[in-house]
């Protein structure tokens, strides 16, 4: 994997094969711990059954199949959520104003001196009556591009580029959800970053966990994940301006695996250890549960230099063979709307489709 926290890289990745995706992911946890929201812009969306069916069939584009997926959550449980596909047509990049439109959702990228600013605008309206309007900004420091700047042999295949390890996020969500309607004035703390895959995610690893959180003065991000011959992982302590490592962890260890109601197994615990600082994370809430995809509330204790400090954060996990699987592949048609097909019956009913969540 290669690994860059450089902000100009964080442009469509020119020729992607098929079989090849990318997305972009901003999420954030508002400062009282009320609200907290996941966006991801797809291009090859690799969670498609439909994406999937083309590449057996080679005649896949990743441009083909855009897609948008939201999940806003309320004290921990989801209040919205949609997950739509759309066109080719309803994809559109302008190089020059750096903004990425899918449909009636952007993100749009700006610079002013040493200041990094996103701004996300989100428009959705579903056949089961949700919807969501949305203006965030997510605002950073830019960050150091050499901050943990590396590669390893699977560099040619992913890429990740952490372009903003901590954000400080403000704007107004307008949502119809699960228990109504809510006006919401955001403040809090986020995190962006790209991912790029040349292959199937199942052809580079087993699973993957990965999580982000903040301290008060520093960022936890880790990554753990099985590869088809190895164990490779990655944590470090971000300094809050994102200009430093503080500390790099060379030890993982996990614990307490559960299996799901779709027989994906799972540690609920992680144990993160350097010369200075231990860190023990804790899968707390399961947020999102999928045949291949898991989304936790989880909080994380870290002992540095005799110091206990603790944080709450986004925590994932992914299982990427059952992407693949058939059998699953009606449960994700219940919740992934195909924008150029009728919806799926689910989606047109506001109690079945929120059961789907």
């Amino acid at each position: 994997m290669k690994i860059s926290t450089d902000h100009k890289e964080d442009i469509p990745f020119t020729n992607i094969p098929s079989s090849g995706y990318e997305w972009w992911y901003f999420d954030a946890i508002s400062n009282d711990g009320e609200w907290s929201f996941v966006v991801i812009f797809y291009i090859g969306n690799p969670f498609s059954p439909e994406y999937i069916q083309n590449i057996a069939q080679h005649s896949a584009k990743p441009d083909a199949h855009p897609a948008v997926s939201i999940s806003v959550y309320h004290r921990s449980k989801a209040e919205f959520y949609s997950f739509v596909e759309y066109t080719e047509t309803d994809l559109k990049w302008d190089e020059e104003k750096e903004i990425l439109k899918i449909h009636g959702n952007t993100f749009s990228k700006i610079t002013e001196e040493d200041v990094l600013i996103y701004q996300i605008r989100l428009n959705e309206k579903l056949e089961s009556s949700h919807s969501i309007s949305a203006q965030i900004e997510f605002k950073s420091r830019i960050s150091n591009p050499a901050l943990f700047k590396e590669s390893d042999e699977g560099a040619k295949r992913h890429f990740w580029n952490l372009v903003q390890p901590k954000a400080d996020v403000k704007g107004n969500i307008s949502i119809k959800g699960k228990t109504g309607s809510h006006q919401i004035n955001f403040k809090g703390l986020g995190y962006h970053d790209h991912n790029v895959g040349l292959e199937p995610m199942k052809d580079d690893f087993i699973d993957w966990y990965w999580g982000r959180l903040h301290f008060e003065k520093f960022t936890l991000i880790y990554y753990v994940m099985n590869r088809k011959k190895e164990q490779q992982h990655r944590a470090w302590l971000v300094s809050s301006d994102n200009q430093k490592v503080l500390d790099k962890f060379d030890k993982v260890e996990t614990e307490d695996k559960r299996t799901s109601l779709f027989g994906i197994s799972s540690a609920r615990k992680i144990i993160l250890k350097s010369k200075n600082s231990e860190v023990t994370i804790q899968a707390n809430t399961l947020i999102d549960s999928g045949p291949f995809y898991q989304r936790y509330i989880s909080k994380a204790l870290i002992n540095r230099n005799n110091e206990l400090t603790v944080a709450e954060g986004i925590t994932e996990f992914i299982y990427p063979k059952n992407i693949y699987k058939k059998l699953y592949w009606p449960a994700v048609r219940m919740r992934l709307r195909f924008n150029q097909k009728k919806p799926h019956w689910v989606q047109k009913f506001k109690m079945f489709y929120e059961w789907t969540w």
